[in-house]
């Protein structure tokens, strides 16, 4: 009897166990999908960022090629020279088309800079829903594994019941 209910209370301790084992790994993969979704939501702040800044940033270079083109237009009349043709046309010509694609360079930069950044949070979102079909996969062989304990407990019972029955 003693190795009866022996056998009864090993096999609800490891019942036990296994909901206490389960339960924990639904509770970390939980957790790793949080913190996975919080890092999409920083990625995705720091991409809207990284394009603000862009457009401030090119703004700003929109300014200094004008103050540039305004610098040489006034250097090239204090000379005498006619700004409106010949080679100080095309300077000037030169250095709008230089600072635009400055301007325009510095936009493309920030847009693949957000383009990284929310490759990163796809990613964080990939990973978040993994751990969550981690922690709903843990929950979901729970009963299974109960099951097999408590077959396996239920065969380890009958048999010294069975054997007990036989001695007696």
């Amino acid at each position: 009897m003693i190795g009866i209910a022996a056998t009864a209370l090993s096999t609800g301790l490891s019942i036990a166990g296994q909901a206490q084992q389960a339960s924990a790994q639904a509770g970390m993969a939980n957790y790793q999908a949080q913190l996975a979704r919080y890092n999409q939501m920083i990625a995705e702040w720091y991409a809207r960022r990284a394009e603000e800044q862009g457009r401030a940033d090119e703004q700003q270079q929109r300014f200094r090629s004008a103050s540039l083109l305004g610098a040489q237009r006034a250097a090239l009349a204090s000379q005498g020279a006619d700004v409106n043709s010949g080679s100080p046309l095309d300077i000037q010509s030169d250095t709008a088309r230089a600072g635009e694609l400055d301007a325009r360079t510095t936009r493309s930069n920030a847009a693949l800079k957000a383009y990284g950044l929310r490759l990163q949070a796809t990613n964080a979102a990939a990973d978040a829903g993994r751990y969550d079909a981690q922690g709903a996969q843990a929950l979901a062989a729970l009963p299974f594994g109960i099951g097999s304990s408590l077959l396996g407990g239920a065969t380890s019972v009958a048999d010294k019941w069975s054997n007990a029955w036989k001695l007696s």
